[in-house]
Order: C-alpha cells, then structure tokens, then sequence
C-alpha cells in the first residue's frame, strides 16, 4: 500500500468532528475582548459547573472519576478528546466573537453539554468587568450547517458528522507547505533533540499523538513502523523558517514554574503531498505533548505548484 493510503487510513482513526461557536459580545467598551486565557478559564469552569459528576471533595482534590464527562474531556493528564481553539482579536468582529473546537472519536456524544457550558460562561474582561457572551449558533467545520440555533435554543444531533477537514480535496500537486506555530511548542519535551522543527520531528510528534489517541489501532502501528514512511519523511526538507523562543508559564504550576517554545513559522519543500491529512489533523490535536485547549496548535498552509 502507499505512504498516502496508509496516512488517510491511519488518521481516519481518530474521527474528528469540528466545529464553530458564534458569539454576541456585550460591553461597556466595544472594542475590548477577552484573552484567550480569560475564555479558556470561563468555558473550564462552567465544564466543571454543568458536568463533574464526582461531588465537591473529589473536585478539590482533582480525583475525577474516569467516567466523568469533565474528566473526559478537560483532564489535562489524559489524551486529548476535546480541543478549543480561541483566535482572539482574528475571531472578533464589532460584537462578534467566534472560536473553534473539535470532539474526537465518541465524545461527541458530550457535545449537549459543552454546547451548555458556551452558553452559560460569564467572561472576565479588563478592569474586572464581566461579560456574559449569547451563543448565538453553531456551525459545523468545514460544511458550515448549523447545528445549533441560540434563539430557539435547539440542537440538531442528526446534522452532526465527523468533519472532512482532514481531507482537503486534491487540486493539484503541493510545491511548498508552511506550518505557523501558533502557540509555543516545545519539540525537544515533545522529542525531537533540537529546537530546529525538523519535519521528522513534527511527524514523530504527530505519529506519538495517534498513537495515545488510538493505542488499539493496528493501521496506526503498521503505518508508523512502515520503512517507506521513514524514508519519505527524509526527503521532506526545511526551506527557510522564521522563529522564536517563546517562554511561557505553567498552568499546572500556578505560574510559577517557566516554559515555553517556538512560535512563528518554517516552510518545507518536498514530496509532501501525502502528509497533509496528518498536518491537517495535526491542526485539532496539535503537537507538542502538552496540547490541552489551544496549546500545542499549528497552522497549515498549503502552496500549490
């Protein structure tokens, strides 16, 4: 089988479904909007609110029991089933405001609830000033369906199917592909012994992530140790990059412990054609192995010949 069979097949494992949340934004200053960090904390705690099922002691002590909806998909220690990804000032317009997210595999079925949970978030702006967002829709990535309607309040289950985002449709052979790191990536904890992103390090990160999301799949397995794989990631090259270090601080540390990685963006030249539908997915589960929300995120864009 070819290298490109063997991706599709592979990373269909992990059944993506993605969609895009539209907001109503209300403030006292029209042109303030809440940080990524602020949205993140707001749709946790709310998530926390609406769908621990383990009683206030358990909470407090982070002993979530493994059936629990928050635990499933907010658990920063488990694989990630549940992305949010918040653009901040690129999804806001006038009063709008719109962020992205994906399910993977059957979470989807939690879907009622993180809708609740977008629904019932109170905001914290600048200069302590609390929005409370409407919901206005949700729409499906990239079919744009409305699944969700915030005025009737009503949810439409039947219209939601795993996302072809994976698959871009082939229009013609890839001269270039430009990867922008959107949030600090750390590919020497994510394996890779250089700060240089190396695109067998990036593939590596990708193939360890499938792996964790899908540990029982044996395509993941016969395509990860396929020699034909090894040997195409080596003629992808790195054109030129453009790129920083970034420190960040940990969230599980309360701050005080420094991290970080690089942000910006590299371009790569090669036969690189089959690999898109794992970058492409790359987009929703990110890389680093510390993706959690927005963490870990890239972007992928494509240059055709």
């Amino acid at each position: 089988m070819q290298i490109d069979q063997l991706i599709r097949q592979a990373v269909e494992q992990v059944n993506i479904h993605a969609f895009r949340a539209c907001f109503g934004l209300e403030t006292s200053d029209g042109s303030a909007k809440p940080s990524r960090a602020s949205f993140s904390r707001s749709f946790e705690h709310a998530m926390k609110r609406l769908s621990c099922t383990c009683g206030g002691e358990a909470v407090r002590e982070q002993r979530h029991d493994h059936g629990c909806p928050y635990d499933r998909l907010l658990n920063r220690e488990r694989p990630p089933r549940f992305v949010l990804h918040y653009s901040g000032e690129m999804g806001s317009q006038h009063d709008r405001l719109t962020v992205e997210f994906a399910l993977l595999g059957d979470t989807v079925q939690l879907l009622p609830l993180i809708i609740l949970a977008l629904d019932d978030m109170e905001l914290g702006m600048k200069d302590a000033e609390i929005a409370r967002p409407q919901l206005l829709e949700v729409l499906t990535i990239p079919d744009g369906n409305r699944i969700y309607d915030g005025r009737g309040r009503k949810l439409d289950m039947a219209k939601v199917v795993p996302s072809s985002v994976r698959f871009p449709e082939d229009d013609g052979p890839v001269s270039s592909v430009m990867i922008r790191f959107v949030y600090p990536i750390d590919l020497i904890g994510s394996g890779s012994n250089s700060v240089i992103p190396r695109f067998t390090a990036l593939i590596e990160c990708l193939w360890r992530r499938l792996s964790i999301l899908c540990p029982d799949s044996p395509s993941i397995k016969k395509t990860k140790d396929d020699p034909g794989l090894r040997e195409a990631m080596e003629h992808i090259k790195l054109d030129r990059m453009k790129l920083k270090w970034r420190k960040t601080p940990r969230s599980d540390c309360g701050g005080s412990v420094k991290t970080g990685g690089v942000v910006g963006q590299a371009v790569y030249i090669g036969s690189i054609a089959p690999f898109i539908p794992l970058l492409r997915m790359g987009e929703w589960i990110g890389v680093d192995n510390g993706s959690w929300m927005n963490m870990g995120r890239i972007r992928v864009e494509v240059n055709k010949m």
